[in-house]
């Protein structure tokens, strides 16, 4: 009987990959699928698998998509020196299965990251480094996995872009820095009729949110970085029209998934997930990459990782023209300090 278990897994890595496409190469173009609790997620690698350093994208949502990060200058500043492994989480992008209601909690998230990073060492090997990079609810993500056990001997560094380890802070600072900045603004006289209305908000809710509130100042923190005309604007539905057709966007699949993960009750759990009491348990290095006009996870979220991990390697780069999106709004420099960080991490 105790073999059952390993039998188990083994079954899982054999049947969740396709050794036939299997690339060592500084062009390598990997498609495949893993297969995990009811779900099944498609994993693409592209770029130089022969460096043995993998960019892990674990992307926001929940319900997003990883094909969002393959964009033109990704390939050309990343993928000529690195593997980018770009990950579609369960419920998310093109990932196929049933709707998985019971199964969307963190933990499983969790689970489903710790064996993608075990699909991805059986295929290209274990001496390969993965540099796991969260944006958005993928902090959550690679929170819960990097906080669970010892998973963390697992992954060369955490990348933390623009995201979130603990939802009640985070909504806190999203609401103190939406009224804060809506009233030097308005003093301001700038864009006043908008900020007037969420400044309103924020005096009405200041406190112990619920999840519409949570949900309404997230929706006020999107608008509130495109008030500001320093910020590089990022325009998510361009993004899409622009690759949906070269690269073969899933449409109908991404929308289904997305719609549904936006109505789970995942999203409950989310608003009183809360990882700071376990960043102590976090030692390998870690850097943060943050937007100063990140309304929806604002910096304070960065501030409060570096105060609580255990790693003597951290640093947070701050990005003076981004918001939530400083991978798209300020690629270049972004590109350019991840490749200068990987490369002080052989």
């Amino acid at each position: 009987m105790k073999w059952f278990p390993f039998i188990g897994f083994l079954i899982l890595i054999l049947t969740g990959c396709q050794k036939e496409k299997i690339s060592f190469s500084t062009e390598a173009d990997d498609i495949f699928y893993l297969d995990n609790q009811g779900a099944s997620m498609k994993i693409m690698v592209q770029g130089n698998t022969l460096s043995k350093n993998y960019i892990l994208f674990v992307h926001g949502g929940p319900g997003s998509n990883s094909e969002l990060f393959n964009t033109d200058y990704i390939s050309s500043h990343l993928e000529n020196k690195y593997a980018c492994v770009y990950w579609d989480q369960r419920n998310a992008g093109a990932s196929q299965g049933g709707s998985n209601g019971c199964r969307m909690h963190l933990s499983q998230y969790a689970d489903d990251l710790k064996k993608v990073i075990q699909l991805l060492k059986y295929r290209y090997g274990a001496d390969i480094s993965v540099f796991l990079l969260g944006h958005s609810f993928g902090g959550l993500v690679t929170s819960a996995f990097l906080t669970t056990g010892d998973n963390q001997d697992m992954v060369k560094a955490w990348i933390c872009v623009d995201g979130s380890h603990n939802y009640p802070l985070n909504d806190t600072l999203t609401h103190d820095k939406l009224l804060n900045a809506g009233q030097q603004q308005i003093a301001l006289n700038s864009n006043v009729g908008k900020w007037s209305e969420i400044v309103q908000y924020c005096k009405n809710h200041n406190g112990n949110f619920s999840l519409d509130e949570s949900n309404q100042l997230g929706s006020y923190g999107e608008e509130a970085e495109s008030l500001f005309p320093e910020v590089n604007k990022f325009d998510l539905l361009g993004q899409v029209e622009k690759y949906a057709i070269s690269q073969d966007y899933p449409l109908t699949s991404m929308a289904v998934n997305y719609l549904y993960s936006s109505n789970s009750s995942l999203n409950s759990e989310l608003a009183t997930a809360n990882f700071s009491p376990l960043m102590n348990k976090i030692h390998i290095p870690v850097v943060l990459f943050w937007g100063r006009y990140d309304f929806i996870c604002p910096v304070g979220l960065a501030y409060d990782i570096m105060d609580r991990t255990a790693s003597n390697d951290k640093k947070i780069v701050f990005f003076e023209h981004s918001g939530h999106n400083c991978i798209f709004q300020e690629e270049e420099k972004f590109c350019s300090e991840l490749s200068s960080f990987i490369d002080l991490h052989p």
